[in-house]
């Protein structure tokens, strides 16, 4: 038995084989980024594109896939708006409105992301967002954990599903890895500033969109090595924002001694 339970037929042309023919890139949102790197200046035309809820908002939500950015993005912008574009996307295509709005995304820890996706990537998606036809069809022979890591150590980040992706891949620099969004949160652990921040732009509460059905894996030190080697530059990120928390409840708790004394 392979991951899938169902292979789905496909009754018509696959339009993200089309966009591999022609442009090297399975997804539309990579056609854009691609060009972003190659032709910046010509891209800047694209500026239009940018979608009128999220200039509405004067707010660019990042959606790294697997930590609740659906719920997160249709709170926000609507059903029309769960798309995959990286910060890069939209410094290049408008950079005038990357500069002016704010702009955060939500991490999650590297391993925890790694056993949600692939339990995505194992069940074929889940009801409300599938898995794409072409990487079912990828992915159907795969057998275990060993070889859904050999499936993403093989393949550059453009010739894998958005959910297989660094995280790192949608917030920061290609080459520097630095981010370029404002504010970072941490799944599991900021939720409050999170719901906070989310308040402050008009969401009150967050509908539970798109969760997986969860497989128990157990990860074996040389699988975790090889996850720590993929998502390098994800744990340097999460372990940042981990520190900077430290640090905070530091300064908070050095605050309330001072004002005590």
């Amino acid at each position: 038995m392979g991951f899938h339970r169902h292979v789905y037929r496909v009754k018509f042309p696959d339009s993200k084989e089309i966009h591999r023919a022609l442009f090297g890139v399975f997804y539309e949102e990579d056609i854009f980024d691609k060009f972003c790197a190659r032709m910046p200046g010509a891209m800047r035309l694209f500026g239009w594109r940018i979608d009128e809820a999220v200039r509405r908002r004067n707010l660019i939500f990042v959606h790294v896939p697997r930590a609740a950015g659906t719920s997160i993005a249709r709170s926000l912008y609507g059903p029309g708006c769960t798309r995959h574009y990286s910060i890069r996307y939209y410094k290049i295509v408008a950079p005038d409105f990357w500069a002016g709005a704010d702009s955060f995304a939500v991490l999650r820890d590297p391993f925890d992301r790694f056993a949600s996706a692939y339990a995505f990537v194992r069940g074929g998606g889940t009801e409300c967002c599938r898995l794409s036809d072409v990487f079912v069809r990828q992915t159907a022979h795969l057998r275990g954990i060993d070889d859904y890591i050999s499936f993403i150590e093989e393949r550059d980040a453009l010739s894998l599903d958005f959910v297989m992706r660094p995280q790192s891949w949608f917030v920061c620099e290609t080459e520097t890895g630095v981010p370029l969004v404002k504010r970072l949160f941490l799944y599991g652990r900021d939720q409050d500033d999170l719901a906070g921040y989310l308040k402050a732009h008009g969401v009150k509460t967050l509908p539970w969109l798109n969760p997986s059905v969860r497989i128990p894996i157990q990860l074996s030190r040389r699988q975790k090595s090889r996850i720590e080697k993929i998502y390098a530059r994800d744990f340097e990120l999460v372990e940042a924002l981990r520190a900077r928390d430290t640090q905070e409840d530091r300064n908070l708790r050095r605050t309330a001694r001072i004002a005590a004394e």
